[in-house]
């Protein structure tokens, strides 16, 4: 089975081509560029590297959030689009699990930590069982206070390897609360990328064996949003003065 995958849910645009759960090729973009510059010419990019043609998917997957409002958006915007003009299933993941193949066979547990605003962050627990080939999720996607969660994670006592766009700019923090249980992977290797999305969507397309209906997951409402809503309950309460 050939297929796609989409992760548009941080600063980083990545997409990955791969056939079953082997990666064929992905791209990467770490830059000023939005996804919507970015995708396409990428896409585009790596089908002609790999010599493949769109005709050719058998699916699309793409990472649903936690993340960047805009950024879901953008990104299931497009897989729906390919899935809807190709006709092939469209599969979800979503990005603390995808983050989680970034700590793939290591003994400590992994946490995810992608920047929220309002210093919070989306967050998650793993770790991975010797001999099995899937992460195994310890505390579910959330939105955290960056401070009450470095606590928690002081209270386990045990080593936490952190991955995540929201690493580089903790390091520091996260050293002083965790000290020697904390270990910090390279930047590279703990941004979200398309081969960790590629074995996640694989994953969750062995679970289905089908396509699903796929909605963006936010966990949280934009601030957009919660100023609609305030301003809406504001309106109603003056409508029944």
């Amino acid at each position: 089975m050939k297929y796609l995958t989409i992760d548009t849910t941080t600063k980083v645009t990545a997409v990955a081509l791969a056939e079953d759960d082997k990666l064929v090729g992905e791209g990467f973009l770490h830059t000023t560029k939005t996804h919507s510059e970015r995708i396409i010419p990428m896409l585009d990019q790596l089908l002609s590297a790999a010599a493949w043609t769109l005709q050719e998917l058998d699916m699309i997957g793409v990472v649903r959030g936690p993340g960047s409002f805009t950024g879901i958006r953008i990104g299931i915007a497009t897989a729906q689009g390919l899935a809807q003009v190709l006709n092939i299933p469209l599969i979800a993941v979503e990005s603390l699990d995808a983050l989680a193949w970034a700590g793939k066979g290591r003994s400590e547990e992994i946490v995810p930590i992608l920047d929220a605003r309002k210093n919070e962050w989306y967050t998650a627990r793993y770790h991975w069982i010797p001999g099995i080939d899937i992460p195994e999720c310890l505390t579910l996607p959330q939105a955290m206070p960056t401070g009450q969660w470095l606590e928690y994670l002081w209270g386990l006592d045990r080593p936490i390897c952190f991955v995540g766009d929201a690493v580089s700019k903790a390091k520091s923090r996260i050293e002083a609360v965790l000290g020697e249980r904390a270990v910090i992977l390279p930047e590279y290797a703990g941004l979200p990328r398309g081969a960790f999305a590629v074995q996640a969507v694989w994953q969750r397309w062995q679970e289905l064996g089908e396509g699903e209906q796929v909605e963006p997951y936010y966990i949280r409402y934009s601030e957009a949003e919660v100023n609609w809503a305030k301003k809406e309950k504001a309106r109603r309460s003056q409508g029944h003065e």
